[in-house]
């Protein structure tokens, strides 16, 4: 990884996560305080990025995010 990229990465990985948006457009779905996948084809790659952790259950797919 040469300067540039990572540059490129920490720029990315800065940036906030608008939940309210992602709601709104589908990629999420907000259950109580937790996010679930909707449409992950809707997702921004940065968002991708930040992903702690994905655990199947009831409601489907959780989707946890780094601070």
């Amino acid at each position: 990884m040469d300067r540039e990229e990572y540059e490129k990465l920490n720029e990315e990985l800065e940036k906030p996560i608008d939940f309210e948006s992602l709601v709104k457009s589908g990629a999420l779905i907000q259950k109580g305080k937790s996010y679930y996948l909707g449409n992950k084809d809707l997702l921004p790659d940065y968002v991708g990025k930040k992903v702690k952790s994905l655990e199947q259950n009831k409601n489907g797919l959780k989707v946890t995010f780094y601070k």
